[in-house]
């Protein structure tokens, strides 16, 4: 009995120490607001419903949203895993598409920024109106400006 009791502890801590704990509100939020405002930068690299279902299989969801060491317990601890697999694939994989999307902004800033910064060294624009363009680049990209 106590040999079952410590492979359950062993488990637990296991599990807690590699689950996907997924996005807190505000991320929820910004990675709404993206997929709202630039639709063509919102990357969803994982599917959240296909993780789900995985997540039904043997440490499916978790091998699924690169969470190998929770994939490997869950599959040790199938059936019982599909109390908790599902629900990590979901937050592994809304993980996985936020900073996959946070990447695709931070580059479609960076692109414009560089664009503007060549007009002003080749004097195409003025200090002022390379100042105004950087602010409204700026303002357009930040994620908290969108909520």
């Amino acid at each position: 009995m106590k040999f079952i009791i410590k492979i359950l502890l062993l488990s637990s801590l296991l599990l807690s120490a590699s689950c996907s704990s997924g996005l807190n509100n505000n991320q929820k939020r910004k990675l709404i607001a993206v997929k709202n405002e630039f639709p063509e930068l919102y990357e969803e690299e994982k599917d959240p419903v296909l993780a789900v279902a995985l997540g039904l299989l043997p440490g499916g969801g978790s091998f699924y949203t690169r969470s190998y060491g929770t994939g490997a317990v869950s599959l040790l601890l199938w059936p019982l895993s599909v109390l908790w697999d599902p629900i990590n694939g979901l937050n592994g994989s809304q993980e996985i598409n936020y900073y996959a999307t946070t990447r695709n902004l931070k580059r479609a800033k960076k692109k414009e920024l560089k664009k503007i910064k060549s007009e002003y060294s080749e004097k195409k624009i003025s200090e002022q109106q390379f100042n105004i363009q950087k602010m409204d680049i700026d303002e357009k990209y930040d994620l908290d400006n969108l909520l």
